[in-house]
């Protein structure tokens, strides 16, 4: 059989090759003389290394297997080929160790700072280290970044942002010093069409500047001001509910056609309409139904004690509403209201889908009983 990707140009190779982790990419090397120096044009730094099904026999010896590799891959790769994206997940016991910690965040440092300056040109940094690891500060002015992506990392004595080229960034489990603020790493991001920032230990103050072209956002409320994200088209948002402060009401969501919000309490659904008739354009709604122990919920109240919904239906539940989704349904009777609530009045309603949890089987049945508005609408169950 004829080989034929080997004759392809080494432009095509090595991207071809910069799809897969770096440890497959230099075993190619193998494969013939052709292939011997592949990868050490390759453009992209990609290691993973986990604590999860490892012998704990050898876990430390794998341990020090993957920095050494890491740091050949570097040395021996090509210096005057850039390196477009630079990945790296360690997730390492020894991290509570000073000196296991020192030496890997130590040679991190240096190869993040490898990659951004001289031939680097990163594109793509994706860091999930589990560490205490400090991010260097020159990232923050990297104008060729496009997607940072950062969790269980630092961030401190970062004096000036500009990322200019920046389009997507993803804040979890980040920690900013006490001399910083999310107001200030933002304003440096001009660009940006996809933001996510959540579990951080932050300070939110300051002026928060408008991201013109935010289209996607994924937030914890008290992070941001919902202002700053008004104009997106998707919002998955960590609502605190209730109440929902007045201020938050104020906000029109005018181009939003997909919402997600979390549900901890039956009082939260009255705010959760509210919210709609806000999101005039809303087509998609995923409501996330997260109590603590809902069997207390479906057994402290009886259907009586619910009562009927005092708003008017909003315009788009009624003209635009057409996929709805209830994660984590227990069949209590507010859950099971608010459904029966979207089925009667969302009239261009295609899917309604219930994430089932422990619900009550007479209450699951009950929702096929209703008369559905739309004459198009599908009603699925799941598990979750």
């Amino acid at each position: 059989m004829a080989d034929i990707i080997s004759n392809f140009p080494n432009d095509i190779l090595c991207y071809i090759l910069s799809f897969l982790p770096s440890q497959q990419v230099v075993a190619t090397s193998v494969l013939s003389k052709r292939w011997n120096l592949l990868w050490r044009s390759v453009h992209s730094f990609d290691f993973d290394f986990g604590y999860h099904g490892r012998s704990i026999d050898t876990y430390e010896v794998d341990y020090y297997r993957f920095l050494f590799s890491m740091s050949s891959f570097l040395v021996w790769r090509d210096r005057n080929q850039p390196l477009h994206r630079f990945r790296l997940r360690c997730r390492s016991i020894f991290h509570s160790t000073s000196t296991c910690a020192d030496i890997f965040n130590n040679f991190t440092s240096k190869s993040i700072k490898t990659a951004v300056s001289g031939f680097g040109r990163v594109q793509h940094i994706d860091l999930n280290l589990d560490s205490q690891m400090v991010m260097p500060s020159v990232v923050f002015t990297c104008k060729t970044l496009v997607v940072l992506r950062l969790a269980h990392i630092t961030l401190s004595e970062i004096s000036f942002v500009d990322l200019p080229s920046l389009k997507i960034l993803h804040f979890d489990f980040v920690t900013v010093s006490e001399d910083l603020n999310l107001s200030q790493l933002l304003s440096g991001c001009p660009n940006l069409e996809d933001l996510e920032v959540k579990n951080m230990v932050c300070e939110s103050k300051g002026t928060f500047v408008r991201l013109p072209k935010l289209v996607r956002a994924s937030i914890d409320e008290h992070l941001l001001p919902l202002e700053t994200v008004k104009n997106v088209e998707v919002l998955f948002i960590d609502w605190v509910m209730p109440p929902i402060c007045p201020r938050n009401l104020d906000i029109d969501f005018l181009n939003l056609v997909e919402l997600q919000l979390i549900v901890r309490f039956r009082e939260d659904w009255p705010g959760v309409l509210r919210v709609l008739k806000h999101c005039p354009k809303l087509q998609t709604l995923v409501i996330c139904i997260n109590k603590i122990n809902p069997e207390l919920f479906v057994a402290s109240y009886k259907e009586e004690d619910v009562r009927p919904y005092q708003q008017s239906v909003s315009a788009c539940i009624s003209s635009h509403l057409k996929s709805c989704c209830l994660k984590g349904y227990s069949g209590s009777v507010d859950e099971f209201q608010f459904a029966r609530y979207v089925m009667e009045n969302a009239k261009y309603l295609r899917t309604m889908k219930i994430c089932i949890f422990g619900g009550k089987i007479n209450m699951i049945r009950e929702l096929f009983s209703f008369i559905k508005r739309s004459d198009i609408c599908t009603l699925s169950f799941g598990y979750g």
